[in-house]
């Protein structure tokens, strides 16, 4: 039986361009080059640009340094095939190639290794990365080619931790929480990072997409009229909720367009002519009797006085605005109203946190999707009446029902309770939970009133 060899070994490729591609080829192989240096087993690579080849054609040779044969013989198997195919799918056939490997009597000793200085912090670097920051000293600006290839690789790749994450997240109730705790992290995505990408995607959906934000608008006079899809509690509990936030939105804004114009001169009740004295002093008279909050009459006057300009429209935009950041303040408050409930085994807040962030994450990926349908539907129910509402109360009941059960299922998971204490906590957990969002929204709302 041979023992395999541990020499050194130098495997050499050599590149014959056409002309045309020069340049491009130029930009192209120092990305590919890094790729294929980050492969087991290699440790250096060198490129080299000749004058020309013997037809006379552009030449470029890059010599990779291995650990052993045994490397080059995995890599050969296992990552050339996928890392030649970028090359022939960019150049075609205006480049060939040619391979050697050269012996190891034939390697020529490396030369010591200058050190490198670090482009973030600074520091000597002698190996691929720096021992200070961590950053590869292989730095440079990509092309958009190799952007949109890195990007597309990184969110089509079926390992990819993109979608590992996501069947975990949807199929697996619970499982990245508990994954995460375990201390493997790198298989899936950060909980914080998951969180902020689907949150901000749903957000930004919510905006494109008609009729599909938070509160929807009639789109003459700003009032609001619906809803959006209910939420993890089940049932009512986020219509109940937009209802309240809808009454306080009205409330200000509607009923102080109301008490401006019946101050106002008969033809600006009627509606026939515009309110001339709505923006002006004493538009909206604010009196606080002398108490604590007498040195803010002004500034409450100045902001009823907007809002009964436009009826409350620019107040609620900018709350939706807030809402992302709302939610951030939330999601702690919810974190530590669920440490309560959950004393033995002792577990540390950021389980608790890291809990609600996938759950969340959840929320936003379910409510997104619904969106989406609606959106659809809204495009078929002109086309296909009876068919529209089928489907619009077919997704909106597979929502209400899978939402609540799959918090279920993730407080089962994760917390191991029997099903009658998941059940009650769940239950206790969830009034809390609307209780609390209750009061960031109104806090929420505050802050924007002051916004004005």
């Amino acid at each position: 039986m041979t023992t395999p060899t541990t020499a050194e070994v130098l495997y050499e490729v050599e590149a014959t361009l056409d002309p045309a591609i020069v340049a491009d080829f130029d930009a192209w192989l120092p990305g590919h080059v890094s790729q294929v240096i980050a492969c087991p087993g290699f440790t250096a690579a060198e490129i080299q640009a000749l004058a020309a080849a013997g037809a006379g054609l552009p030449l470029r040779r890059v010599q990779y340094r291995l650990e052993s044969q045994a490397a080059l013989d995995r890599y050969l198997a296992e990552d050339a095939p996928r890392l030649r195919a970028d090359g022939i799918a960019r150049f075609g056939d205006k480049v060939s190639f040619s391979r050697r490997v050269l012996s190891p009597a034939v390697v020529p000793p490396q030369p010591p290794e200058t050190p490198f200085e670090c482009r973030n912090c600074g520091a000597a670097v002698r190996g691929r990365y720096c021992e200070e920051c961590g950053q590869s000293r292989d730095i440079r600006v990509l092309s958009m080619s190799e952007v949109a290839g890195d990007v597309t690789h990184s969110l089509l790749h079926l390992d990819s931790r993109v979608w590992r994450t996501l069947r975990a997240l949807v199929l697996s109730p619970g499982k990245l929480t508990n994954e995460f705790i375990a201390g493997r992290h790198q298989l899936y995505l950060p909980p914080f990072r998951l969180y902020l990408v689907i949150s901000l995607l749903f957000f930004t959906l919510s905006a494109l997409l008609p009729g599909a934000g938070i509160l929807q608008t009639d789109g003459e006079d700003g009032t609001v009229i619906a809803a959006g899809p209910p939420s993890v509690a089940g049932g009512d509990a986020a219509e109940k909720g937009a209802a309240e936030l809808e009454q306080v939105i009205g409330e200000i804004s509607g009923g102080l367009a109301d008490a401006t114009k019946e101050d106002g001169t008969p033809e600006e009740a009627a509606g026939t002519a515009p309110p001339s004295d709505a923006a002006g002093p004493g538009a909206c008279a604010v009196d606080f009797g002398g108490t604590l909050l007498a040195p803010f009459e002004a500034r409450f006057e100045e902001t009823c006085t907007k809002i009964t300009v436009d009826s409350g429209r620019r107040l609620r935009e900018i709350f939706l605005s807030n809402v992302p950041k709302l939610m951030f303040v939330f999601l702690p408050l919810v974190a530590a109203v669920a440490m309560l409930f959950y004393w033995r085994p002792r577990r540390l807040y950021a389980e608790h946190l890291v809990m609600f962030l996938h759950t969340h994450a959840l929320l936003f990926l379910a409510l997104g999707a619904f969106q989406l349908v609606e959106a659809l539907l809204g495009w078929i129910a002109p086309r296909a009446p009876a068919l529209a509402d089928v489907a619009d109360e077919v997704s909106a009941v597979a929502l209400v029902v899978y939402l609540p059960w799959y918090v279920f299922r993730a407080m089962r998971t994760v917390y191991h309770n029997g099903r009658a204490l998941t059940s009650f906590k769940l239950l206790v957990i969830s009034m809390l939970y609307f209780v609390l969002l209750g009061v960031t929204f109104a806090v929420g709302m505050i802050y924007s009133v002051l916004s004005l």
